[in-house]
């Protein structure tokens, strides 16, 4: 028996327990002749009643108790934008945060908004600021590059630089275990994590007409909207998100009347994602006007970006920057993964281990290697076997995505190296 039955049954016991009493009650009162009434039976229908107010008043005080902590789950997160949030703080104001003795290095997952070790980018978060503070309306932007090669870092930092922006709404989502089973959730949770941030009592919603009316109503306020995705690309996989959804949600982003725009970051571009997905008619990627593709960092970046958390924590110099380089290059997650052995190993005092240097940095090559194309690979065997090829289309696609350098250089000597191996 279920919980609400259980109650249900005791609603009734006391009712007919109640009336039974009262009745014999009014008849003893008012001298009615009726049968002797038995005082034992009288005694168990007083028990029952009693212990059936005390058996619903617990009940109640459980469902009391449980009831609040069933808290919606949402896929997204907003903030409501605010000058007086100190939005995203100087490098040296965040250099200033770490403590000596820790290792500051982040080998995992993305850095969060005002990082300590989040280098370079400076080009691509200008532009991307200056495309959403459109005084006409916000513009759409897309992110584009290899796995670990910071995206999801740069949509933190985004994210962390429009906390200060005045009456703008971000809403950031990652497309990384999504737990949405239909248009319906999607446009309910978004409503849901929107209002919140905007700190309204708003009724429910879940089609797209009755969002756009909701947007449009706070537009008119003198409200902007930013929809921030990581990982677009696994988004166009769902069969929940057909090319309706995608013209829907073109018109959105395109119309002034929403003040609604788009920062999404994928691997491919998005007229390929869209196209591979079955939803090339929405032309969604139409809206885009702006693309970012994220290569490696420049070499005083990535040099900093070694030299100065190792001074702050360790307070001395390191000297042992060009070592680290002939890993990493100047990839901003390789770095973060040899800088952080090479610190563990002088705070500790102990020699950093090599072989498990390699061997990690094995696995991020493969993946690198498994995602080239078969004229990409050819290409990149000469390059690695010192012969020089005339520069084209796939040349400058390698060197925007970070495996070669604006020289036509492998990335990384040790990049080379393992090449040649394979």
């Amino acid at each position: 028996m279920t919980s609400q039955n259980k109650i249900a049954w005791l609603d009734r016991s006391i009712a007919i327990t109640s009336i039974t009493v009262g009745i014999i009650s009014i008849v003893q009162t008012l001298g009615i002749s009726f049968p002797p009434v038995r005082l034992d039976i009288l005694l168990t229908s007083t028990i029952i009643l009693l212990v059936a107010l005390i058996m619903k008043r617990f009940k109640r005080r459980k469902q009391i108790i449980i009831e609040p902590t069933k808290t919606p789950i949402t896929n997204f997160t907003a903030q409501l934008g605010n000058p007086q949030n100190p939005g995203l703080l100087s490098k040296e104001q965040r250099l200033a945060q770490i403590q000596a003795g820790q290792n500051p290095y982040v080998c995992g997952p993305s850095l969060r908004g005002n990082s300590a070790v989040f280098y370079g980018r400076g080009r691509e978060l200008g532009g991307i600021l200056g495309v959403l503070g459109n005084p006409e309306k916000p513009g759409s932007v897309s992110i584009l590059g290899e796995r670990r090669i910071g995206k999801s870092s740069l949509l933190n930092q985004i994210y962390q630089m429009l906390s200060a922006a005045d009456n703008v709404v971000t809403i950031n989502t990652t497309m990384q275990n999504w737990r949405i089973d239909s248009q319906a959730t999607f446009f309910t949770q978004l409503h849901q994590t929107i209002s919140e941030a905007l700190q309204i009592d708003s009724d429910s919603i879940d089609d797209y007409s009755g969002f756009r009316e909701f947007i449009c109503d706070f537009a008119k306020k003198g409200y902007r909207f930013v929809l921030m995705i990581d990982e677009f690309d696994k988004m166009t996989d769902n069969a929940y998100f057909n090319a309706e959804f995608f013209s829907n949600m073109r018109a959105l982003g395109e119309r002034h009347e929403y003040q609604f725009a788009y920062v999404l970051s994928s691997y491919a571009p998005l007229s390929d994602i869209c196209h591979d997905g079955g939803i090339q008619e929405s032309k969604f990627w139409n809206i885009f006007g702006t693309c970012h593709i994220l290569g490696l960092l420049a070499k005083k970046e990535a040099e900093q970006l070694i030299q100065e958390p190792m001074r702050q924590t360790l307070e001395r110099d390191f000297e042992q920057t060009t070592e680290i380089l002939r890993y990493t290059g100047y990839h901003p997650a390789f770095i973060q993964i040899v800088a952080s052995e090479y610190w563990n190993a002088h705070y500790f005092d102990y020699a950093a281990d090599r072989d498990a240097i390699q061997q990690t940095l094995y696995n991020y090559y493969q993946d690198l290697w498994q995602h080239r194309s078969q004229t990409e690979r050819e290409l990149l065997l000469k390059i690695a076997q010192h012969e020089i090829p005339q520069d084209n289309a796939i040349l400058m696609t390698l060197r925007q995505r970070g495996l070669l350098t604006q020289e036509n250089q492998l990335f990384a000597p040790f990049f080379q190296q393992w090449l040649i191996e394979q």
